[in-house]
């Protein structure tokens, strides 16, 4: 059994989660953000040590309290990062292919650039952590340093060909509400639903209105 926990870590309603394993008493954490105390306070409260910190993309909303997670417990929790941002996390195991991390075969790593290029997705069981590639009505910018466009759409082609019951938590709670299904997701958000690269285009304009 698991449990995930969803994390107002400040910022720009940036979003943290911890997933918890009462079993192992393991916690998992995907984007520390601006979180680290209440992460820690939450993993204690559970009585689960924080093992696993998995990055989305190292933008600094992102990893802003990842020093203070780093030498926490036993001997510190791992931290994995795609091997294009690797450099900007040292220490970091980088994420050198896609598909089931080692060693974590109930975690799978889907590479989606577009928001930065090391931008990557985590399954972990029934849930899709999508960083700042895709949020509940919208999806991450590509304008910013390190975006593309291009990319952006092929990853949301990715994400359109996952199981529609997984349920998407995104770095960012920009939408409606804060999570729901990949299936609504698509049928709800006009930027994943889009099929036409053109179009696509036209649409960006919208996320920096």
């Amino acid at each position: 059994m698991h449990e995930i926990v969803s994390i107002d870590a400040g910022g720009d309603a940036n979003r943290s989660y911890l997933v918890l394993h009462p079993d192992d008493n393991t916690a998992w954490c995907v984007d520390p953000s601006y979180a680290a105390r209440r992460i820690l306070g939450v993993s204690h409260e559970a009585g689960c040590e924080l093992t696993e910190i998995f990055l989305t993309h190292t933008h600094g909303d992102h990893i802003a309290s990842l020093p203070e997670l780093l030498g926490k417990g036993s001997t510190g929790p791992r931290v994995w990062v795609h091997g294009a941002e690797a450099a900007g996390v040292p220490g970091a195991t980088p994420i050198a292919s896609e598909g089931a991390l080692p060693g974590l075969p109930d975690v799978t790593a889907f590479f989606t650039p577009g928001h930065t290029p090391g931008g990557i997705c985590y399954r972990i069981h029934n849930a899709l952590f999508t960083g700042d590639v895709l949020f509940v009505d919208w999806i991450g910018r590509t304008d910013l340093r390190g975006g593309d466009a291009r990319a952006m759409f092929s990853s949301l082609a990715k994400l359109r060909g996952l199981p529609q019951s997984l349920v998407i938590h995104p770095g960012h709670h920009y939408g409606c509400r804060e999570s729901r299904s990949l299936g609504d997701e698509i049928q709800n958000n006009k930027f994943l639903a889009c099929t036409d690269f053109d179009v696509f285009l036209s649409l960006l304009p919208e996320l920096t209105a």
